[in-house]
């Protein structure tokens, strides 16, 4: 049974956004043990807070998506009947109230700070209304989505690091905006483009199931070009952080010998309405992606 719910929380959807929280922190110079960096026990709680959020989100969604899985899904463990709706509606409860109460530990340590606690109260509340309502919305639910997978950055963003330091002059606003907002709109573009992938692969069974999804209501033909032209957009934005001077300029060759190729098989796989290989491969560009952008701001 554990292993199942383990399953149904998404463990790759999990390492990617700890990843993408760990990268902020970095691009940021806030990681344990730099001067002014996030504790040790105030990153692990955010880790965890996010694995909840993500794991509750999934699992809720998974209950409310139960008849539309039974076409699209069927070997997912509700429609397959290896968990009950009953055990996961206990279990998504149990992770949502574990995700707010690692987020108000993480405010007990800021000396009472209500930035963390707000933040996972928020999020909490987004995937709800996600679930229940927002996720029945064409286009939008593909954008919210985009959205949350940017959440982790948004997070390093808005934490104050700076209150444990009185004498460190921690970054401005508008800086840490500025060393932060590439990866979020890589992030939000290419995630955008994977959930309608996502739609165009499940489009039969959401047909049957009543969903109205993007490609239902502008057509195929336009949901796919639509998906190809961010993943085209987000290509050509790569030398915006080198020439603002955020990122280095190994950024760019690094991300351009990796996103081009794979940029093109998305493409070309989409073409061939292979909408499943498409929204894979665009998943692990973006994780590809981050350790690229680790890997040339560290060098230099």
């Amino acid at each position: 049974m554990l292993k199942t719910i383990i399953k149904m929380m998404r463990p790759v959807n999990i390492v990617i956004a700890v990843i993408t929280l760990v990268v902020g922190y970095f691009l940021l110079g806030e990681l344990p043990g730099s001067v002014n960096g996030i504790c040790i026990t105030a990153l692990v709680l955010q880790v965890f807070a996010f694995a909840f959020a993500i794991g509750f989100a999934n699992i809720q969604n998974d209950i409310l998506d139960l008849e539309s899985d039974k076409l699209n899904r069927p070997e997912r463990p509700l429609p397959s009947g290896k968990l009950s709706v009953t055990a996961a509606k206990r279990t998504w409860i149990t992770l949502l109230a574990a995700c707010v109460l690692c987020g108000v530990a993480d405010s007990a340590l800021l000396r009472f700070n209500a930035t963390p606690a707000i933040f996972f109260i928020l999020l909490a509340a987004l995937l709800i209304a996600y679930n229940v309502k927002l996720k029945h919305i064409p286009l939008l639910k593909n954008m919210t989505v985009a959205f949350l997978c940017m959440t982790p950055l948004i997070l390093t963003l808005f934490y104050p690091t700076d209150i444990r330091e009185a004498d460190y002059e921690s970054l401005d606003f508008a800086t840490k905006l500025g060393f932060l907002y590439p990866a979020m709109m890589f992030a939000f573009l290419l995630t955008t483009a994977r959930e309608i992938y996502k739609d165009l692969e499940d489009e039969l069974g959401d047909l049957k199931a009543g969903i109205m999804t993007f490609p239902l209501i502008a057509g195929v033909e336009t949901a796919r070009r639509f998906a190809g032209a961010l993943i085209i957009f987000t290509w050509i934005l790569l030398p915006l952080p080198v020439m603002q001077g955020y990122y280095p300029a190994s950024f760019l060759v690094s991300t351009a010998f990796i996103f081009t190729p794979c940029f093109t098989y998305i493409i070309i796989q989409a073409h061939r309405k292979n909408y499943r290989k498409s929204q894979t491969v665009t998943k692990y560009a973006m994780l590809i992606g981050i350790i690229a952008l680790v890997a040339s701001m560290a060098i230099g």
